[in-house]
């Protein structure tokens, strides 16, 4: 992507990986847990994603709209190295949003016969 941008590979640049695999996961963490919830309510795998993807996919989407207009602003910055690093986190973020909220429902659904989801009651509940 850096390539295609014409972009130089910088100290910045380089943690961005990190920084795009903890947002990306802060999201398909929070899409998952709510389907999980709603899959232990013993709802069907397409309902159970239809209602989490209802419930927590606005929050996920103002959370990750947040992130992406707040890293836009440095691609305004006359300083080279902080201009490219807001780009690619831009474009890097909004993939990580997109994959969550297109790519994983479909996904979550479609692999949900290996998934067994445990119905946990207090008793057997670790703490």
């Amino acid at each position: 992507m850096m390539y295609i941008l014409n972009l130089k590979y910088n100290p910045l640049t380089a943690t961005l990986g990190a920084l795009v695999i903890g947002i990306g996961a802060e999201f398909t963490i929070l899409m998952m847990e709510r389907y999980y919830e709603e899959r232990e309510k013993g709802k069907l795998p397409i309902v159970a994603m239809e209602t989490a993807a209802s419930r927590i996919g606005p929050a996920i989407i103002a959370s990750g709209s947040t992130v992406l207009f707040g890293f836009s602003a440095l691609m305004f910055t006359t300083f080279p190295m902080l201009s490219s690093f807001g780009v690619v986190t831009v474009i890097s973020v909004a993939f990580a949003l997109l994959s969550t909220i297109v790519v994983l429902p479909p996904v979550m659904v479609y692999l949900d016969k290996w998934i067994k989801v445990k119905n946990l009651t207090s008793k057997n509940k670790p703490f």
